[in-house]
């Protein structure tokens, strides 16, 4: 069972003799950011309790940056490991799960560890595994995603607070160091790991990397996982040779350090956008039709492009509608908009 300290935390520790309280965590970078506010509020009302976030691989380091966390545990991929995981977990005494994602897997380990209290929403052939079933609500569905989570956790609802991220001073040294250059930067973010629905044209992603260019005296990067190096490649070369693509080169927690030292980061509807604007950066983001007041960033300084009157908090992978909602935000509107917001700092 690989546990990571969440050593960024700046609060007093938990007692280990604690109640402990086992958060199952969503499975995409934007949903996870998603619901940091919520579990914010948690710890807020019950800052006695030892939190342990259960969480797949690809997103534990995030989970370090959190305050919040006291514990960090891998969710294993096999079977197997998750029976060990779920018979390890029966011996810690946990008072209570909540599963934020809504599959069938997710309630798997906290039912097979005997937690007495299991809580999330209904659906997926899972109702039998939980103690306390959150009921669908019509008017959740059109708040944003965050408050979902609130009302998971049994809280109130409230105002809705910003992520909070906490980045090291070796962190950002590292950032700087994998540019070259000392900060601000402006960040694109090209990609999207939902699928085409999500991406606005990367000719248009190299027109406004002109014009940035051309107007402003910041470096360009190109920013991204390993899946979109090449994306972010080709992007880089079309704008020009100074610009820089460190897209796959970098771990997510020194994403995010490279994220909060830019002037601008111009991002699709992607875990990306949610990441950049958790830790305070200046975002423009490009939404297809996708309702940014269910899922958009929350942070203070977001400039959102939409031009669609369609907006569903659900779409396909690859969507012709959405595809043409993106072409229709042209290089020039973006462009404005980037000034502006540059204009701010």
């Amino acid at each position: 069972m690989p546990v990571y300290p969440a050593s960024a935390s700046a609060k007093p520790a938990a007692q280990p003799d604690a109640p402990g309280i086992l958060l199952v965590g969503l499975n995409w970078l934007g949903d996870s950011i998603m619901s940091m506010p919520a579990i914010q509020a948690y710890r807020q009302a019950h800052p006695e309790q030892r939190l342990l976030m259960l969480v797949k691989a690809k997103l534990a380091a995030l989970w370090t940056l959190h305050a919040a966390i006291d514990e960090i545990i891998v969710l294993p991929e096999s079977s197997g490991g998750m029976l060990r995981l779920a018979r390890q977990l029966a011996g810690r005494q946990l008072a209570t799960g909540f599963i934020l994602p809504n599959s069938f897997r997710a309630a798997l380990v906290p039912f097979l560890a005997r937690i007495p209290e299991r809580h999330g929403l209904p659906g997926h052939w899972r109702d039998w595994m939980l103690t306390r079933i959150m009921p669908r609500s019509t008017t959740l569905a059109a708040e944003h995603q965050s408050h979902e989570y609130l009302a998971l956790l049994g809280l109130a609802p409230a105002r809705v607070p910003e992520p909070r991220l906490t980045l090291t001073a070796a962190l950002r040294q590292r950032a700087v160091s994998h540019l070259g250059a000392p900060p601000p930067w402006i960040a694109l973010m090209p990609g999207a790991a939902y699928g085409p629905a999500k991406r606005w044209p990367a000719e248009h992603f190299i027109s406004l990397g002109r014009m940035l260019n051309a107007t402003q005296n910041y470096p360009i990067v190109l920013l991204g996982s390993a899946a979109e190096r090449d994306l972010c490649r080709g992007i880089a070369q079309g704008i020009g040779p100074a610009t820089l693509n460190l897209a796959g080169q970098t771990s997510l927690p020194e994403l995010a350090a490279l994220l909060e030292q830019c002037a601008l980061v111009v991002a699709n509807d992607s875990g990306g956008m949610h990441l950049a604007a958790a830790v305070g950066a200046p975002v423009l983001a490009f939404f297809g039709i996708t309702n940014p007041r269910q899922t958009g960033p929350l942070g203070a300084q977001v400039r959102i492009l939409q031009n669609s009157s369609q907006q569903s908090r659900y779409i396909r992978r690859s969507s012709p509608q959405a595809t043409l909602s993106l072409i229709g935000i042209r290089p020039e509107q973006a462009w404005e908009a980037a000034r502006e917001l540059l204009a701010k700092r």
